[in-house]
């Protein structure tokens, strides 16, 4: 029995497992690394909401310390700006995300990719070549 041949087999059986180690490991990060995307959008999105309700609720009051009619003319206006002004901020937090969250699955599908490529390779490279030590080659 030859060990050299055995050695190098079992070396291709580790590097291969190491490899698929690998691949499930860049896949559990790619996964928290879109849970705190997410998490970030929603921060995102409560701050816009705070910020658009506060804004609203300074101008109401300014508005009825004037004396002004709230919610006609040109209060009515500048409260339909504060409000197009949130949608168009929440309209880009969640473009924001949305990229951010595929260029993670770009980013492990690529390195999936490369590290099946190597397993592959790796195990067919010591297998052929555990062949040929164990015939002698």
């Amino acid at each position: 029995m030859n060990w050299f041949a055995i050695a190098l087999g079992v070396s291709s059986v580790l590097s291969f497992m190491g490899s698929i180690r690998t691949m499930k490991t860049a896949q559990t990060g790619a996964e928290w690394d879109k849970y705190h995307k997410r998490i970030d959008q929603s921060y995102k999105t409560i701050q816009a909401n705070d910020r658009a309700r506060l804004l609203i609720s300074a101008k109401r009051a300014a508005q009825g310390a004037r004396g002004v009619q709230i919610a006609t003319g040109s209060t009515l206006i500048e409260q339909d700006a504060v409000v197009a002004n949130l949608e168009d901020t929440l309209f880009w937090i969640d473009k924001g995300a949305e990229i951010s969250l595929r260029e993670i699955d770009l980013r492990l599908a690529g390195l999936l990719q490369d590290e099946a490529w190597k397993a592959g390779t790796s195990l067919i490279t010591g297998v052929g070549t555990a062949y040929g030590a164990s015939q002698g080659y």
